[in-house]
């Protein structure tokens, strides 16, 4: 499942980005401490587009609030397609740059963070996959949602054009895999545009891969329409991601996102998806974004 757009990503941007809840923490907490001066001799101080494009180290912080809708497959391998939503939060200080993240990128923070290079935590969510949902999964075990929690390092080749990322994941819950995705990023800007585009690859362990893709026998016998099967560790997915956004002012953006991957390996010869499934694997998108200050 895509992440929210989020914004580019210039060379020394400090990103903060956490899972939703915890930033609703952090974004009370600013609020009730935040203090405003009004100068009466300083109209300026209050001017929206001031404080987002400023590069004057200042005090406070920039919130950036955002939601996306998106359509995809309802399970990794599923034919059918449904829609689903996902939050966003991030934040930066006062006369920070705002950062890049591509739609498909999990929830992370920078732990260790340079002009070109990160390192930080990551976490995702998975929706799951449940045998009521359609008449195909019949006999078949419920894969619960799952949290991945893990690590990721960001490197960009090019400065401000060419973005590297890895990210490797534990699952907790509904699995208790690894899983590791690469990706790459050109990202050009025009005017009040942003078009990045790039490929994607995702690993997934022998645990990852037997929990989502595997068959035990009396579940092939309970369904009919399939045989056992019992994948190992592999190359799960290969695709491409794309974004285009568009600043409607410094402090309102909205992007359209799609992304294409085709199940490869173990992932693609499961019966799941070659028989009852699908290889090819659309999700298209659209997401909003609004910033405003506090404190300073």
């Amino acid at each position: 499942m895509l992440s929210l757009v989020r914004h580019e990503r210039p060379a020394g941007a400090r990103r903060r980005h956490v899972a939703v809840l915890a930033g609703l923490v952090a974004l009370l907490a600013l609020s009730n401490g935040a203090v405003r001066a009004n100068d009466d001799d300083d109209d300026d101080d209050d001017d929206p587009k001031r404080v987002l494009t400023d590069p004057t180290p200042a005090k406070g912080w920039i919130i950036t609030l955002g939601g996306s809708v998106q359509v995809g497959p309802r399970y990794d391998g599923a034919k059918s397609f449904g829609p689903s939503f996902m939050p966003s939060l991030s934040w930066r200080r006062v006369g920070e740059p705002a950062g890049f993240s591509a739609p498909d990128d999990s929830l992370d923070y920078a732990i260790y963070d340079t002009d070109r290079f990160d390192v930080g935590v990551v976490g995702s969510y998975n929706g799951g996959r449940y045998s009521g949902s359609t008449y195909r999964l019949r006999g078949m075990r419920d894969v619960p949602w799952a949290v991945e929690a893990g690590l990721y390092a960001e490197y960009w080749v090019l400065p401000d054009r060419l973005r590297t990322r890895v990210e490797i994941r534990q699952g907790f819950n509904g699995h208790h895999g690894v899983v590791a995705d690469f990706s790459a990023d050109w990202v050009e800007r025009f005017g009040s545009f942003t078009f990045a585009v790039g490929p994607r690859l995702s690993l997934g362990s022998a645990s990852y891969m037997r929990r989502n893709f595997g068959v035990l026998p009396g579940e092939a016998a309970l369904n009919g329409m399939i045989t056992a099967y019992k994948p190992g560790a592999s190359a799960k997915s290969v695709g491409l991601a794309s974004s285009l956004e568009y600043a409607w002012s410094p402090s309102f953006s909205t992007t359209l996102f799609g992304r294409y991957d085709r199940l490869v390996g173990d992932a693609g010869n499961s019966p799941l998806v070659d028989r009852l499934g699908e290889r090819n694997q659309f999700t298209l998108g659209i997401g909003a974004s609004y910033s405003f200050q506090v404190g300073g």
